[in-house]
């Protein structure tokens, strides 16, 4: 592209807008307020393509064909019609489509003008084409992803190209000074960086920029201009420049940084590229803003893709169905499947009849808004048949306040309980169905119990999943629970003896309890396994 001030178009002391395809309108320029009397923002609620209010009746159809004609044709027409609100007033408008290195359409660009029959505007196309180009070439640079620095400075070098000045700088707003940091630059000395790598208040000639947005121009640094800095001046002079200007990089109204832009000889700028310069900073803002979160994204993926990729604990999320849709490495190593199956596998694919039966109803309780605080244990089933015991911490994914999907952390016991014996036991108990087993947490609440030790009590086995095993005593018996039975798991990590048990309507009855702790390599309790084995009135009457 090739744009100097003289060969910008006239068209830009008219109107510039911008509409999507659906005709909506997403931008236009302040000046709408000499041709519609409303300001920018009631203009974007009143000109719709789609419904074409704003044009007289008489006109609309010609104006509807001429917007299908720059989607479907690519063509670039002026067309005058007169207002619907306005009597005797006729607007001229020129469309101009965008579209992307793909040939998709991404956005038509255009300009009002007020018809004036005795001075009819001619469109030095070319021109208004490379403008257009501009932007378009702004939009694919972001599209690119790349580092936000290198972005930044691929963007930086276009602009320098189109607006045919030599060298520049992009400030980037810190927050939480206020003052604009250096992020690129294109031939600055090492001695001008270290003088400015900073704009602060002190720099009174950019006030301007920073307090209202307002592209600030200055042909000549020798001329003695009132707003100049002389020490900044004097560095112009000596870095080789005699021309620059501070253009607002603006992101929804707010100032987020300078685009600063320099010559070596007297530039004389003119109205025409102060607005082209506004534009340049309000688009070139945006895009950066974008550039930044697209940097940001990027970021954050690497490194939660890290943390999961080396993370020693099972990381998953599945839908309310069952239907995974995410599994770190250690999730595929335990189950010994490839990226590939597990997504297209079901949660209830890896688990035992009587797992699947606790994994529906805690998401079920999820799905209903139900908080999960407690682990669960499930029995697990690996690819090659072997079976696993994993604890499940589980949270639901909101989308809107509400349940989505599930995301997880899970522990493979068989590693974390490293004594063998214990999981010998622990999966030998479960096969005795006349004896009740549970399993509760280091803080006594139970994450598991088998339907033998449910039936006992007079309960199902989701009633009794985290409830603390406190549960199981007659009042009568807390006592004996409070002094005989904490004491010794604490001291031992294991106790057998005659509780009095209480079932869930109330009824007591003689129970032979067998408890064992099973330890970490501290000797902290990681789970407490508990066999229950209910006895005759007499033998309880004997131990007493």
């Amino acid at each position: 592209m090739n744009i100097s001030r003289h060969g910008i178009p006239e068209i830009f002391e008219n109107t510039h807008f911008l509409v999507d395809k659906n005709g909506k309108l997403m931008y236009i320029d302040k000046t709408c307020e000499n041709i519609f009397n409303v300001r920018p923002d009631e203009c974007l609620d009143m000109i719709d393509f789609s419904t074409l209010e704003w044009v007289h009746s008489k006109d609309r159809e010609k104006v509807r064909e001429n917007f299908q004609s720059a989607i479907n044709e690519d063509t670039c027409s002026k067309i005058e019609y007169n207002l619907a609100s306005m009597e005797g007033i006729t607007l001229s408008h020129t469309l101009f489509p965008i579209y992307d290195n793909g040939g998709k359409l991404v956005s038509i660009h255009g300009f009002f003008e007020k018809h004036q029959p005795d001075n009819l505007l001619e469109l030095e196309k070319y021109n208004v084409f490379e403008i257009l180009e501009l932007f378009n070439q702004i939009s694919l640079i972001v599209s690119k992803e790349n580092p936000f620095e290198k972005t930044l400075s691929e963007l930086l070098d276009k602009v320098l190209e189109i607006i045919k000045m030599e060298s520049g700088g992009i400030y980037i707003l810190n927050r939480e000074t206020g003052n604009y940091i250096l992020t690129v630059h294109s031939t600055f000395s090492e001695e001008f960086l270290q003088k400015h790598s900073e704009i602060t208040r002190e720099w009174k000639s950019l006030l301007p920029v920073m307090d209202e947005g307002k592209v600030v121009v200055i042909q000549d640094v020798l001329a003695p201009v009132p707003y100049a800095d002389t020490g900044r001046k004097m560095s112009a002079i000596n870095e080789g420049f005699r021309s620059f200007a501070g253009i607002p990089l603006i992101i929804e109204n707010s100032i987020n940084g300078i685009l600063m832009i320099s010559l070596s000889g007297i530039h004389e700028f003119t109205e025409l590229e102060k607005r082209l310069f506004s534009i340049i900073g309000r688009q070139l803002g945006n895009f950066i803003k974008q550039a930044n979160l697209i940097d940001q994204l990027h970021k954050s993926r690497e490194t939660y893709q890290d943390l999961l990729d080396n993370a020693v604990d099972i990381i998953y999320t599945h839908d309310l169905k069952g239907n995974i849709l995410s599994m770190n490495k250690a999730g595929l190593d335990t189950l010994l499947i490839d990226k590939k199956d597990i997504l297209r596998s079901n949660i209830r694919d890896f688990m035992t009849e009587e797992s699947q039966e606790v994994a529906e109803f805690v998401i079920n309780l999820l799905a209903q808004g139900e908080e999960i605080r407690f682990p669960v244990i499930l029995e697990v089933i690996r690819t090659d048949g072997a079976r696993l015991f994993i604890e499940f911490n589980i949270q639901p994914i909101l989308k809107d306040g509400k349940p989505v999907a599930v995301q997880g952390i899970a522990r493979n016991l068989d590693k974390r309980l490293k004594a063998e014996q214990n999981i010998l036991i622990f999966n030998k108990a479960l096969n005795l169905t006349l004896d009740g087993i549970d399993v509760s947490d280091a803080d006594y609440n139970i994450t598991f119990i088998n339907e033998a030790g449910a039936k006992m009590f007079g309960y199902s086995r989701m009633e009794l999943i985290g409830q603390h095993v406190s549960i199981f005593y007659a009042e009568e018996d807390m006592s004996n629970f409070n002094e005989n039975v904490m004491p010794a798991m604490k001291k031992y990590g294991y106790w057998n003896g005659l509780i009095l048990g209480r079932k869930k309507d109330g009824t007591a009855f003689p129970v032979e309890v067998t408890l064992n702790s099973m330890m970490d390599e501290k000797g902290e309790p990681l789970v407490n396994l508990a066999i229950f084995r209910k006895r005759n009135r007499l033998s309880y009457e004997k131990y007493q």
